[in-house]
């Protein structure tokens, strides 16, 4: 994931001060609804200022929607709550906007409605009304009921028919309606505490309030089952009867000095006809404890999924319900965390005083992070008291459609936008994935440690520390050799540099070698003044195998790449290449081609601050990787160990295949290619006088002439890095194959390709009928392996898919270009033929091979049967000189038999005989003697059919 840096949404007014201290913001949620639709969140923002007013705002356009005052003298109790309804007879559209506020001056509660109706005109009509609530304890909640058997033939039909749910903190709740506020009915606080055990059924503090709807409350957290709401008549359905459900976290204080909590689920009785006069009531549903508490603590409750996540001091913990009992899952703490939003199951927003950061709490893994750096009214201002001045950052809603988080921080509204990898599909983009938390885990106090039994605690079961441990110690260690490491790039010391990751490599050295220092211009490490002077590198000494490598922590690998190689994003010229090499000379980099370790994903791993906002980085790296190689090592001994002994993908290997046939002179070199050009445009002008550019070719042609020495010597190692490319290309996904073609080879030079792969059809034969040995050399014959044939099949099909037809169709003036006219038209040709003769010799050997089949398999089985008998083992097939009629095995007849009670007993002759008799054919005449009764079979003298 990724934070942007906030912004200020609106700048909110300063608020009055309350009676037991400074005024606050509150901020709550807006609703909307159609007539014949559900309720939905709203875009919109409800914030209510103590003392000036409450004032509804537009989240995506940061525009003041409308506002309502209240005295100076009131401040609000509660979060407010705003219904917007949308009949569907008339165009207009009503606000209902609930707030709970106290006078500071005569202490008088009251619950407020600000109704707005908007015509088709529009045309604002404000009203208000009031209930003085005149209980013991400030309201802490209020929402609104859902509205569904509103008849639109009755008068007054298409107005909204809910009521407004007031949850006080003593426990108590009311029912007023939506429209006039009139009291409706009224619950005491014994209804939550009668469930409760004894001497817990006092002093209640109702701590957090949320509503569902009952469809949602046992989906998600009672696992689908209904059997506690059977106290209402009617079966529950999503789509159908769908009471209001209360979930309630209430809190009771014990003679310790700390609060135990309980969790309460109460339903709301439902009036099905509008007109009738029925006093509604609240109805215990199930009650559960949870874990005490010593301090205050902020909730947050996902009824869908079941998640209840409470945020006490800097500890923030997710509960998760099993049949509607809460159950800790985890814990995360976050130094200095103020407060939190919930993003996803798998994700959190938490918010400090100055940093935003989203956290996965199932892996305790830190995902993303931003500072709070802003230049508004938030900021700390003169005169003010020091609560007004507080930058703590209260998070207060989340819009998932448009991945935008909005919180409160001083005077001022701030969004932040959370943008997820657009590489995952729409239905994971917000999961926290393993993959995600690996190298980002948040330092824990406390781990959990196996416990050693007594007799086991001075043994020592494994001698070393398994590589990359996350203790607190080993951490340190590393980032101390890694600062000593740099520190010793920085004053081009090589010779320790390389001492030291020879060790953390766990290679042995042998001595000093007087070699350059390797360091590239390019080098952030490098002194300002390059040294002359050479340095004594140490000698390594290899394993004779690429498994005899020890394992080392991926942290030093990934610390190795970044300081051999270089990234550099700012690179807009197309020819030159962002990945560079800086220790050119370095056993590091041997070390990493040789142990396997310089793959695509560690590079990225190691560059993943670098390459983060580039495109298709994969393609960029797999393509430039590959010629960084062979420009450090002309040899190409280099690429090949890389081509050996790393996982490769389809585009690093096309590329490895490019220079391969160029460096074997079947494709053509641009470098060639451009001084054959200007040596032609030298002869064309016959101008012998200009002595500089003759040195300059004569230069280029030595420098090439030594190229081609170095390269011919070495034929074979380029032939064989040619065969593990292709060998490791066919495995490759088809799709991705085609497409690195495509990209990086020209039509042209994928039919060279496919040249190359007809030469190697001819080399091993396939082309060649079995009885042509005219030109064939009886030495020289050798058996091509089997599995080549499809190696040079798959990939020839893929080159064909890669020139596409468009290519094709213009491949006819390529070959014209080429040479003569019949040349071009007998290429088709040729290559056809060759195929079907390749694709003859594979029917001939699938034809002969099912022509020897049952040969080949009975004489597999005799050569079984006479590896057993020598080793004195029981054998049931029959061994004779001859093929059986059929090629059928003849099996022996056991000449013993288990009776019952597992007794062995040896079967009669007259038993053998006739089962000797049952295995004949009919019409056959067979000799029974003594020795084949003995052994159990028959020999058969004559096969005649009648």
């Amino acid at each position: 994931m990724q934070i942007h840096k906030p912004y200020v949404l609106k700048a909110l007014s300063h608020p009055l001060d309350r009676p037991d201290g400074p005024g606050r913001h509150t901020v709550g949620d807006v609703f909307g609804q159609q007539q014949s639709s559900k309720r939905r969140k709203r875009s919109e923002l409800c914030a209510a200022i103590d003392g000036d007013a409450v004032h509804l705002y537009d989240i995506p356009s940061s525009q003041a929607v409308t506002a309502y005052l209240v005295s100076p003298q009131s401040f609000f109790t509660c979060a407010p709550y705003s219904l917007r309804w949308r009949p569907s007879s008339t165009r207009s559209t009503l606000r209902y906007t609930y707030v709970s506020i106290q006078d500071s001056v005569s202490s008088k509660r009251e619950v407020k409605l600000f109704k707005d109706v908007v015509s088709e005109a529009g045309n604002t009509t404000s009203t208000t009304s009031s209930y003085s609530y005149r209980g013991n304890a400030p309201i802490v909640h209020i929402s609104a009921t859902s509205a569904k058997y509103s008849d639109s033939s009755l008068p007054g039909g298409d107005l909204p028919n809910h009521e407004l749910v007031a949850v006080a903190a003593d426990g108590t709740i009311l029912g007023l309606s939506g429209e006039t506020l009139e009291k409706k009915w009224q619950s005491s606080p014994q209804l939550l505490t009668q469930e409760l055990p004894s001497g817990s059924k006092s002093e209640i503090q109702v701590d957090f309030v949320q509503s569902a709807q009952a469809a949602d409350v046992i989906e998600g957290m009672f696992g689908g089952k209904n059997e506690l709401f059977g106290v209402f008549q009617e079966s529950i359905r999503r789509d159908g009867f769908n009471p209001d459900i209360l979930i309630l976290v209430t809190s009771v204080e014990r003679p310790q000095g700390t609060w135990q909590r309980y969790l309460h689920v109460v339903a709301l009785s439902v009036e099905k006809e509008p007109r009738q006069v029925n006093r509604q009531s609240v109805v215990p549903i199930f009650a559960s404890p949870l874990s005490a508490k010593t301090e205050a603590s902020k909730y947050q409750l996902d009824v869908r999924s079941g998640t209840l996540q409470e945020l006490a001091g800097s500890v923030l913990s997710i509960y998760a319900f099993n049949s509607g009992i809460p159950r800790l899952e985890t814990k995360l703490e976050v130094p200095g965390m103020t407060s939190f939003l919930r993003l996803s199951k798998t994700s959190i927003l938490a918010a400090t005083s100055s940093s935003l950061s989203v956290y996965n709490p199932l892996y305790h893994s830190l995902q993303a992070s931003t500072l709070i750096e802003l230049r508004d009214a938030s900021q700390p201002q003169p005169g003010l008291s020091a609560e007004n001045n507080d930058s703590s950052c209260e998070l207060v809603a989340y819009l998932a459609s448009r991945e935008l988080a909005v919180g409160l921080r001083g005077t001022s509204l701030i969004a932040v936008q959370i943008e997820v990898p657009k590489s995952r599909s729409s239905k994971r983009r917000a999961e926290g994935l393993l993959t995600d938390a690996i190298r980002r885990g948040v330092a824990r106090e406390q781990f959990c440690e196996k416990r050693n039994r007594a007799e086991h605690a001075s043994s020592n079961v494994i001698a070393d520390s398994l590589p990359g441990s996350l203790s607190d110690i080993y951490w340190v260690e590393w980032k101390s050799e890694s600062a000593n490491a740099d520190e010793l790039l920085h004053t081009n010391d090589m010779s320790g540099f390389e001492e030291l990751l020879a060790g953390v490599f766990k290679i042995q050295t042998k001595g000093r070698d007087t070699k350059p220092n390797g360091i590239h211009p390019e080098n952030d490490f490098a002194p300002v003044t390059e040294p002359e002077s050479v340095s004594n590198l140490p000698e390594w000494a290899w394993p004779s195998s690429r498994a005899d490598y020890p394992q080392v922590d991926r942290r030093w690998v990934f610390y190795a790449i970044t300081r051999v190689f270089s990234w550099n994003s700012l690179t807009c010229d197309p020819e030159t290449s962002q990945l560079a090499c800086r220790l050119p000379e370095s056993n590091v980099l041997n070390y990493l081609v040789d142990a396997g370790h310089l793959s695509l994903p560690n590079i990225k791993s190691a560059f993943q601050d670098d390459v983060r906002d580039e495109e298709d980085v994969d393609s960029i790296l797999g393509e430039q990787l590959a010629p960084i190689l062979v420009q450090v090592d002309p040899t190409m001994e280099l690429l090949l160990g890389y081509l050996s002994g790393t996982q490769l993908g389809p585009t690093e290997l096309v590329s490895a295949i490019k220079l391969l046939l160029r460096s074997l002179d079947l494709l053509e070199d641009p470098s060639k290619s451009k001084l054959l050009r200007i040596k032609e445009n030298m002869e064309q002008e016959h101008d012998g006088n200009n002595d500089d550019v003759n040195i300059e070719l004569d230069r280029a042609e030595e420098e090439l002439q030594i190229t081609e020495y170095y390269l011919d010597s070495d034929s074979s190692r380029r032939a064989r890095g040619l065969s593990v490319a292709f060998s490791k290309l066919v495995v490759c996904p088809t799709l991705a194959t085609v497409q690195s073609l495509r990209r990086q080879f020209k039509p042209e030079e994928t039919i060279c390709l496919m040249n190359v792969l007809r030469m190697e059809l001819i080399k091993d034969g396939w082309t060649t009928r079995y009885l042509d040995r005219s030109q064939v050399d009886e030495d020289d014959v050798e058996a091509p392996p089997d599995g080549s044939i499809q190696l040079i099949a798959d990939l020839m099909c893929r080159c064909i898919d890669s020139v596409g037809l468009g290519g094709w169709m213009a491949f006819d003036t390529m070959l014209a270009n080429w040479g003569n006219q019949q040349d071009s038209a007998d290429f088709f040709s040729q290559f056809q033929a060759e195929i079907s003769v390749a694709l003859e010799g594979v029917l001939e050997a699938v034809r002969l091979q099912g022509t020897l089949a049952e040969a080949v398999s009975y004489a597999k089985k005799a050569r079984k049967a006479i590896a057993d008998a020598g080793k004195n083992k029981v054998t049931a097939v029959q061994l004779t000189e001859e093929l059986p009629l059929g090629l059928k095995i003849d099996s022996k007849i056991s000449v013993e038999r288990v009776r019952s009670g597992a007794e062995i007993v040896p079967r009669s002759r007259r038993q053998i005989g006739l089962f000797v008799s049952k295995k004949r054919r009919s019409y056959s005449v067979h000799r029974i003697s003594e020795e084949s009764m003995l052994s159990g079979s028959g020999n058969t003298i004559v096969h005649e059919a009648v």
